[in-house]
């Protein structure tokens, strides 16, 4: 499904990033490999207006492509393979020779590198994003080695997080030639030893949605009260488990699911498991309450995750597609490790109809992040205000450098639990719209821009520049207030609609403007907002690597930003949104191609 292009009361069209993605017919959801930007963009990128010098950067990134998180999907088809191997199920003696062959190299793949542990190409990402993170802001950072200015690296405590930022590290650095290599902060609480001894581990803003940290600590106070108030929504709200339901019983979605398994096995062996004959735990004999089932070959000593979660289970041809599906998503992440003895492809299981079925698993699977993760339903902001602790962290470490500290930058690491309340607590694009507060009025492709292949790819990002100006505003007698512009996913975008620039069409934002705009009451400053001196954005000049001298950071004056409330805007059912801005010309390319394109969810099988 093409997303629908949405013009702003602003008049920026906005399109969503997954439209590429979708028009290529690959259906990734929140597996989507990381699309760096091109050239062309990081060129383009606005200046701050003249006289202001940026000070300050942060951002937060979810990990890079990673393997199988753990031995689970592969451990329950392996399951079911044997059974069918037992039962005469598969359909011929070379496709069930194919299909465990395939399991088995995947799994052995797993192995080696190490389940939930980035991959070669989660390795390339962040050193890519690091590097340019640099290049964006060369003059911040050369000054910050002449200066003292110190770098803050920051991970949720999970290996996957730690490695995603030491590889962010290696591209930054090698793109710096190790200026600030050894300007760290030091942390409060290390990863780890190593590279990893420069990161701190702050589950607290960055692993907020659960009350067991990824290291086996617990959150204290207020930390875990939020996390165990938040697991209890989405465990228990009823629309939420409703809307899932239907979701999991749509018919398309039961038809696709046996079509892509009857590719593979006999109908006489899938009626058993559809008549509740057949189910197989992920415990050694696949028996509920079985022992621990480990990946062959693995050390769980080394690896916990080789083992795998015995609750899992396949009892239906939904979930067994389900698991299928999670194969060949996850393989488009692996393809440094897809060679020599343990070589796979799940790709040929998703050709002809069933590559358009992929579109229907991917939708079954973005729901679920939608609901429990996401935007969600109308009438409710559990599943994002979640994030709130991470969006006071963003403001406070502003406030901070530019109250006179020597942090030049802070770079966090996280997972797509973290990024996609994040995105929808901004009101980023494509996380700016709730569905109906319904159980059978559903979250659909066709209704909503929603996409777990734009909103958070692997190595997903949020990344704000701070700039300030020397000297006092003659207008208020204090010191000028700073300005801050974003980029998503290295895209530069406005910030939510209720917010005001600094100027018509600019992408920089007074903070005290952000700090109102992004409250729960989202109220702008108004004429307020803008500048009231003679500065000017400079549009489209490229990265900040001009000359100049370090602008000292100063007392913005801004009051304490209050905890935001996301809620809905316009209709009932619409968060506020942030744009992605482009050119006219693009603009009437995408309505003609949405013209000429319409691809309807709920398609008639044959």
């Amino acid at each position: 499904m093409v997303a629908a292009a949405t013009l702003l009361a602003g008049g920026i069209l906005t399109v969503p990033h997954a439209m590429a993605l979708e028009a290529d017919g690959q259906y990734y959801s929140s597996k989507q490999p990381y699309v760096a930007p091109s050239e062309a963009t990081t060129a383009s990128y606005s200046q701050a207006p003249e006289g202001y010098e940026t000070v300050y950067t942060e951002s937060m990134a979810r990990h890079g492509s990673r393997g199988l998180s753990s031995y689970k999907y592969d451990a329950l088809l392996m399951k079911m393979a044997e059974a069918a191997e037992a039962d005469n199920g598969f359909k011929s003696d070379a496709i069930k020779s194919e299909f465990m062959k395939n399991l088995k190299a995947i799994t052995a793949a797993n192995v080696e590198n190490g389940y939930g542990m980035l991959t070669g190409q989660g390795a390339d990402q962040h050193q890519g994003i690091g590097a340019r993170a640099y290049e964006r802001n060369k003059t911040l950072f050369d000054n910050a080695a002449k200066d003292g200015g110190k770098i803050a690296y920051q991970s949720s405590g999970e290996a996957r997080a730690t490695e995603s930022g030491e590889n962010f590290a290696r591209g930054f650095n090698a793109a710096s030639n190790n200026k600030l290599a050894n300007s760290t902060v030091t942390p409060a609480d290390p990863a780890g030893t190593g590279e990893a001894a420069a990161f701190d581990k702050t589950p607290n803003t960055l692993y907020f949605h659960k009350s067991e940290n990824p290291d086996g600590t617990e959150k204290t106070g207020e930390a875990k009260q939020r996390a165990d108030d938040y697991q209890n929504f989405v465990e228990n709200d009823a629309i939420i488990a409703g809307a899932e339901q239907t979701i999991a019983e749509n018919e398309d979605v039961k038809t696709a699911s046996h079509d892509l398994l009857s590719q593979i096995f006999t109908d006489d062996f899938l009626a058993k498991l559809a008549d509740g004959t057949y189910a197989w735990y992920n415990t050694v004999d696949g028996t509920k309450g079985g022992e621990a089932n480990c990946a062959p070959g693995a050390d769980p000593s080394k690896d916990a995750d080789a083992c795998g979660a015995a609750k899992k289970k396949i009892a239906s041809e939904y979930d067994a597609a389900m698991d299928l599906y999670n194969l060949y998503i996850i393989a488009a992440d692996m393809e440094n490790e897809n060679t020599g003895s343990h070589t796979f492809d799940f790709n040929q299981y998703f050709q002809g109809e069933q590559a358009d079925d992929a579109k229907l698993f991917a939708w079954a699977l973005d729901a679920e992040d939608f609901y429990e993760k996401g935007p969600s339903y109308a009438g409710q902001d559990e599943t994002y205000t979640i994030a709130q602790p991470l969006l006071d962290d963003f403001f406070s470490s502003i406030d901070e450098r530019v109250n006179g500290g020597s942090t030049v930058a802070t770079f966090r690491f996280a997972h797509a639990e973290t990024m996609m309340p994040f995105a929808a607590l901004l009101g980023l694009p494509g996380s700016t719209q709730q569905a109906a507060a319904s159980t059978t009025d559903v979250y659909t492709y066709a209704n909503n821009e929603w996409r777990g292949e734009s909103v958070t790819p692997m190595a997903a990002n949020v990344q704000w520049d701070v700039a300030v100006k020397s000297g006092n505003d003659p207008k208020t007698g204090r010191a000028y207030t700073p300005l801050v512009r974003m980029l998503y996913n290295e895209q530069e975008i406005a910030f939510r609609s209720e917010c005001t620039p600094i100027a018509d069409g600019s992408t920089w934002y007074k903070l005290t403007e952000l700090k109102s705009c992004l409250a729960s009451d989202h109220q702008t400053l108004g004429d307020d907002a803008h500048l009231t001196d003679d500065s000017t954005t400079q549009p489209g000049t490229g990265p900040n690597t001009g000359e100049g001298t370090s602008t000292t950071p100063n007392n913005n004056g801004a009051g304490t930003h209050q905890p935001s409330n996301t809620q809905a805007n316009g209709t009932e059912n619409e968060l506020s949104r942030t744009g992605v801005a482009v050119t006219g010309v693009a603009g009437i390319m995408m309505l003609l191609a949405l013209a000429g394109i319409s691809l309807n969810l709920w398609k008639v099988r044959r």
